[in-house]
């Protein structure tokens, strides 16, 4: 038997998260803060959008630098994963 693969849980949200911070960086020219995501993605905590940035960057999906305040990115295998689904 073959199991198939499922997107991660809350993939939605996920993909809510990585829009908005490309977004975001576009118009403000820097990265949002983990309570500006939070908010934006309808979370309830700062340490629920932190587990949320953790496992993203645990997948690949975003990046983080030990340098910038602001420091999560989104990685550019993620946002091409994102212009194929709008494609």
């Amino acid at each position: 038997m073959t199991m198939q693969k499922h997107p991660p849980r809350n993939h939605e949200k996920r993909i809510q998260i990585m829009e908005y911070m490309l977004n975001f960086a576009t118009e403000q020219g820097r990265q949002p803060s983990v309570r500006e995501i939070g908010i934006a993605a309808g979370l309830q905590s700062t340490s629920t959008t932190a587990g949320y940035l953790k496992r993203m960057v645990n997948e690949g999906l975003l990046a983080k630098s030990e340098k910038a305040k602001r420091s999560y990115f989104v990685t550019g295998y993620a946002a091409e994963m994102l212009r194929g689904k709008a494609s």
